[in-house]
């Protein structure tokens, strides 16, 4: 299991509704680990530190009622969004399509060996919990 963090190109406020067009190129599966490919383990992770409107109401988290300051993480293995709060409260969010997290997320900038050491290094292992960034 390994963990890649993603850049902050996405810091540009996207709705999840922009997922990519037809003529549009997604990002695609890192190619920077030898051997990864969609289907393996390992995750993207990719710091989104705004609101994120969905289905007409923003991303609340259920348990410490934050509406921004997320890690967002594409599971390569399903191709399933999920989503992680700063209190560490982490979840499957189906409303956030893979295409449009590839879309927006950035450059790849850090490959970490499990996911504890990605979200030490970014603030949501619960150090900043109840704190917005």
């Amino acid at each position: 299991m390994f963990t890649l963090r993603r850049g902050t190109r996405g810091s540009e406020r996207g709705r999840v509704s922009d997922v990519p067009s037809p003529g549009q190129q997604p990002v695609p599966a890192p190619a920077v680990v030898p051997g990864l490919s969609v289907g393996e383990g390992g995750s993207l992770c990719w710091p989104y530190p705004f609101e994120l409107p969905l289905d007409g109401g923003l991303l609340v988290c259920g348990a410490c009622g934050a509406e921004r300051d997320w890690l967002l993480i594409l599971q390569l293995r399903t191709e399933t969004v999920s989503v992680r709060c700063r209190c560490t409260n982490e979840w499957r969010e189906p409303r956030i399509p893979a295409g449009w997290y590839r879309q927006h997320c950035g450059e790849l900038e850090q490959v970490d060996p499990h996911p504890e050491v990605t979200n030490r290094a970014l603030g949501f292992d619960g150090t900043f919990a109840s704190t917005y960034l």
